[in-house]
């Protein structure tokens, strides 16, 4: 059965794509078939994230009726397939976000899931998103500009009939400033499902087009990842021993909330 996965956010800059791409390549690495859907048709990133430039189609060509949507996948060498969307700013006017859903029942059955990057906001693009996906995993930050648009996020989520699976709370660092995950999960009313720390390795990785899980797949953050892979999938994951150690350390010296 295909699990389809929308990864949403109130807020721009929360780390939704990596958070979905570094998701995706974790759900690989635990052997299960995976495509990652470029669902953000105003800015699309995923492609730029992994290095996937020029595609003979996109989701755009699906949703206007050019292609089919399995036409548009493309592998990766992470094993994850990916189907991007298209950057030219003619999509903008073309491309009916509203037919997602139609396009996207052609996904079920030729993956174990589809996660849907969606666009940050709650224009319609991304409302028709959170309509497409069966499950919604959000994405935030521990600070209350984020939250709050997190949470609009999720009532229109429950609006559209989603299973609000979680929230992922990112760039998690040291800051008498920022929220608790206990401060979150009361406004959210929603369980946070990981916490993965801030990293300045993770923007070197965007701009080198490889997911931090590859480059460095020993990392808080990579194992952070892998870990709420597991936790989605059921499954019992061992944290590598250069990560959970020096997590524990990091937390009884520095008392960082990880």
């Amino acid at each position: 059965m295909t699990r389809l996965i929308a990864v949403a956010s109130g807020k721009g800059g929360v780390g939704k794509t990596t958070t979905t791409v570094n998701l995706g390549v974790a759900l690989a690495s635990f052997h299960k078939n995976v495509i990652i859907v470029d669902a953000n048709l105003t800015t699309p990133n995923i492609g730029l994230h992994l290095g996937i430039h020029n595609p003979q189609y996109t989701l755009n060509d699906a949703l206007e009726g050019k292609s089919s949507i399995v036409d548009a996948i493309a592998l990766h060498e992470t094993g994850v397939r990916v189907i991007p969307a298209g950057m030219n700013l003619k999509h903008l006017q073309t491309t009916k976000p509203e037919k997602l859903w139609d396009v996207a029942l052609d996904l079920f059955g030729t993956a174990d899931i589809v996660l849907l990057d969606t666009p940050a906001g709650l224009e319609e693009g991304a409302k028709s998103v959170l309509d497409t996906g069966e499950e919604v995993l959000i994405v935030t930050n521990p600070e209350m500009p984020a939250v709050t648009d997190a949470l609009k996020t999720i009532r229109i989520a429950y609006a559209s009939g989603a299973n609000v699976i979680g929230v992922v709370l990112n760039k998690m660092r040291k800051g008498k400033d920022l929220m608790t995950r206990e401060n979150i999960e009361s406004i959210l009313d929603t369980n946070v499902l990981a916490e993965i720390p801030f990293d300045h390795e993770v923007p070197n990785s965007i701009n080198m087009k490889n997911p931090i899980l590859i480059r460095k797949p020993n990392s808080l953050v990579s194992n952070s990842y892998k870990q709420l892979a597991a936790d989605l999938m059921g499954v019992e994951y061992k944290t590598k021993a250069s990560g959970w150690p020096i997590m524990q350390s990091l937390k009884k010296i520095f008392g960082v909330n990880y």
